[in-house]
C-alpha cells in the first residue's frame, strides 16, 4: 500500500511542478476575459466602425398648397397640386425614404399631423329618417418624381370620382420628411 502511494507521489510531483512553472510564466493570472474587458473590446470596435460609416440624416420640408393651386384632372378623376422639391436627390430617391404628412384641423386648437395616404369618409345630406344620402371617402396622398427639379404631387380623390364642391378644396398644409 505504501509503495502505491509513493509511486503515485513520484509521478504527481513532477506533474505539479510543470503546472506550477507554466502558471507562473503566464502574463495574466486569469485564463479568461472578464465582462469589463469584453465590453471595452466591443466599444473599441464600434468606435472604429463608426469612423467609417455615414450616419442617418433627414430633412423636413413644410409645404403649403393654396386653394388656387389645386387643379382637377378629368383623366385621373382627382385634384392635383405639383410642388418643386429640389431637396429630393437621386440618392434619396433611390436609397432613402420619402414620407408625406398632412395637417388636419386648426393649428394650436385641434390640429393633427397624419401620415399619407389619409382617408376620411363624409356624408353630406340625410333623408327623412336621418340616414346619410350622399356618402363618399376622400383620399389625400402624394407621390414623388425625380427630375430637375424633383417634385412632389399632392392628390385629393373621392370615392365617387366626382369633383369636390369648390368650398371643399381648401389651403392644405403638408410636411415632407426625407431620410437617407
Amino acid at each position: 500500500m505504501k509503495t502505491k502511494i509513493v509511486r503515485a507521489l513520484k509521478h504527481a510531483i513532477p506533474l505539479l511542478m510543470v503546472m506550477f512553472i507554466a502558471y507562473s510564466c503566464s502574463e495574466s493570472t486569469q485564463d479568461y476575459l472578464d465582462e469589463y474587458e469584453i465590453r471595452r473590446m466591443i466599444e473599441e470596435e464600434i468606435r472604429k466602425n463608426n469612423q467609417e460609416l455615414e450616419f442617418t440624416q433627414w430633412e423636413i420640408v413644410n409645404v403649403k398648397v393654396e386653394k388656387k393651386s389645386w387643379k382637377w384632372y378629368e383623366d385621373t378623376k382627382r385634384y392635383e397640386a405639383v410642388v418643386d422639391l429640389p431637396e429630393l436627390s437621386e440618392f434619396i430617391y433611390e436609397d432613402g425614404i420619402q414620407l408625406g404628412y398632412v395637417f388636419i384641423g386648426e393649428q394650436n386648437v385641434n390640429e393633427k399631423q397624419i401620415m399619407l395616404p389619409y382617408n376620411f369618409t363624409y356624408y353630406e345630406d340625410v333623408d327623412n329618417e336621418g340616414l346619410p344620402i350622399l356618402v363618399y371617402t376622400e383620399t389625400i396622398s402624394c407621390d414623388f418624381q425625380l427630375g430637375s427639379p424633383s417634385n412632389v404631387t399632392f392628390n385629393i380623390q373621392t370615392s365617387d370620382l366626382y369633383p369636390i364642391n369648390e368650398d371643399f378644396v381648401i389651403d392644405r398644409y403638408f410636411r415632407i420628411v426625407l431620410v437617407w
